[in-house]
């Protein structure tokens, strides 16, 4: 994990749309399904369960997102002030 947020961090420097709060909710939110998926797939789950488990994933991963975001925005904010 740490791994995925040094990589964000440093194309975030090359690309500073990157630092844009929806920016951050969506790749949040895209490396939470993909972690999920790579669980089902690795722990062999059900077909059935499949739906249920992203759609919780989906939720938690925005949440996580909106919560990353609004930190790092603040964090910019304060540190540009």
């Amino acid at each position: 994990m740490l791994t995925v947020v040094a990589v964000y961090v440093i194309a975030g420097r090359r690309f500073r749309v990157l630092w844009h709060p929806l920016s951050i909710v969506v790749a949040v939110s895209a490396v939470g399904i993909v972690v999920s998926l790579l669980g089902m797939v690795l722990f062999r789950h059900d077909a059935g369960s499949m739906t249920d488990m992203l759609r919780r994933s989906a939720i938690g991963s925005v949440g996580w997102g909106l919560v990353i975001a609004a930190v790092v925005w603040v964090g910019r904010r304060l540190l540009r002030w």
